[in-house]
């Protein structure tokens, strides 16, 4: 590798810690820099209007993200799913629908979670996030909510809202495969609205600092705080809740399929629950017999618990009465407001 090659190299690999990562970060370069111009070129297409999003007659908003895995989309998705059943108006969401099937219908384990806390919202399930909202608009509804829509730039949007978590806002500020982001941090300048999750336990000089870095792009784009608090416990197999405090001073042994096991963790101990053991398998694995009884053996003789997400696909296994679920919501520190089919 020539000097200045491997000056390049060290300037986008980032910060290692082994030869070993170094080698392997050099060797995704090429990639790296195919993946980036290619998502570069395709937005500078829409951003100078070369190529113009459809709109299907219906106020669209999209909520989604930069990074790959879960920030709480889905939470607020249900949120705002919620909020205009309880002003009346008939709402779809349009979703990918990936994941592990978690239901007797079929659906995965995202929709199936959607479906359960919002049953008055229609479902649209379409790889094509333009052809889902041509359905739901074809059905009449008022408002459309698309589920992880942040880089699906073919369908017009009214209001674009990116979800970006708080304890790593930019993952490690690369594009894949050298990072987790989808596209450049800086593409968060076209939000209308920046939701920043996981604000629980973040004091204020910290929550600035997090602000000014997903607001560089664009310093005048709105900012809420949002946290993921847990509003009962239950039985994965449903029936009434009990207040998450009924969990203080238990051992518990977690287990779940999902993006950020960790911040689960958080949760669960900041209840004054004993931690056992934790049990984390892909996102949106698909439990069975084999997985719990893995489960079971960490466990020895701790009380199960999963994520509500987790419990869908849970109570298909039989036998599973005893294991619990945590039912989280997201809560707003400010109201989401000028939602284009409920606020105007």
């Amino acid at each position: 590798m020539t000097s200045s090659k491997a000056t390049l190299a060290h300037k986008l690999v980032g910060p290692v810690n082994t030869p070993l990562v170094f080698v392997v970060r050099v060797l995704l370069l090429p990639f790296y820099l195919l993946y980036l111009l290619v998502i570069s070129a395709r937005n500078a297409l829409y951003d100078t209007g070369l190529i113009q999003p459809v709109s299907v007659g219906v106020p669209v908003v999209s909520v989604g993200n930069l990074t790959v895995g879960g920030t709480g989309k889905t939470p607020l998705i249900i949120s705002l799913a919620q909020r205009a059943v309880a002003a009346g108006k008939q709402v779809a969401v349009v979703a990918r629908g990936y994941g592990a099937v978690a239901d007797a219908e079929g659906r995965t384990d995202e929709v199936a979670l959607i479906a359960s806390r919002v049953p008055e919202a229609q479902l649209f399930v379409s790889p094509s996030k333009l052809l889902g909202a041509k359905q739901a608009a074809a059905a009449g509804v008022d408002l459309i909510l698309v589920d992880d829509g942040f880089q699906h730039r073919r369908l017009h949007r009214d209001l674009d809202i990116a979800v970006v978590d708080a304890r790593v806002p930019v993952s490690n500020g690369y594009v894949l495969p050298l990072g987790g982001l989808r596209e450049p941090s800086s593409s968060l300048g076209r939000a209308d609205l920046i939701v920043l999750t996981h604000t629980e336990g973040l004091d204020k000089e910290t929550l600035g600092m997090i602000e000014a870095s997903v607001t560089a792009a664009r310093r005048d784009v709105p900012v809420i705080h949002a946290q993921h608090t847990p509003i009962g416990v239950r039985s994965c197999q449903g029936g009434a809740s009990v207040a998450p405090e009924s969990l203080a001073g238990r051992e518990l042994f977690l287990f779940s399929g999902i993006a950020s096991p960790d911040g689960f963790r958080t949760t669960v101990e900041s209840l004054g629950a004993t931690v056992t053991g934790a049990l984390g398998f892909p996102d949106h694995h698909a439990f069975d017999a084999a997985s719990l009884a893995e489960v079971r053996a960490a466990a020895r003789t701790a009380q199960l618990l999963c994520t509500e997400k987790d419990a869908l696909k849970v109570a298909a296994i039989p036998g599973t009465d005893d294991v619990l679920c945590l039912v989280i919501d997201l809560r707003l520190d400010g109201e989401v407001e000028g939602i284009p089919g409920l606020d105007s």
